[in-house]
């Protein structure tokens, strides 16, 4: 059977995703391995999911209220809105102004 222009394209298309899922497993599974991210981050790790981070913040919320406290969230997408960001540079001014480990 002889694959037409369009399929041959299609199907390398589709390896190409195939390939990427893969990749990003092992890294995921490497950086897991090697405990490289910090115990509060949440975003592309195993068994953690978006509602563990909003539930977590509800608790911290309630908590806060309880010891009558003002809370405010404060969520960003650095890497879609700063994609030339200089990521360590970023860290070593939120860490210099000692800025929770976890929300960095």
């Amino acid at each position: 059977m002889k694959l037409k222009s369009f399929q041959r394209i299609s199907l390398l298309s589709c390896i190409g995703k195939v390939v990427e899922k893969v990749v990003a497993k092992l890294l995921s599974d490497e950086a897991e391995r090697r405990v490289l991210p910090s115990g509060g981050q949440f975003g592309s790790r195993k068994n953690r999911w978006a509602i563990d981070t909003a539930a977590i913040m509800v608790n911290r919320m309630h908590a806060a209220w309880n010891e009558d406290n003002i809370t405010g969230v404060l969520m960003m997408d650095i890497t879609a809105e700063f994609p030339s960001v200089a990521r360590r540079r970023l860290i070593h001014a939120m860490m210099a102004k000692k800025i929770d480990a976890d929300l960095i």
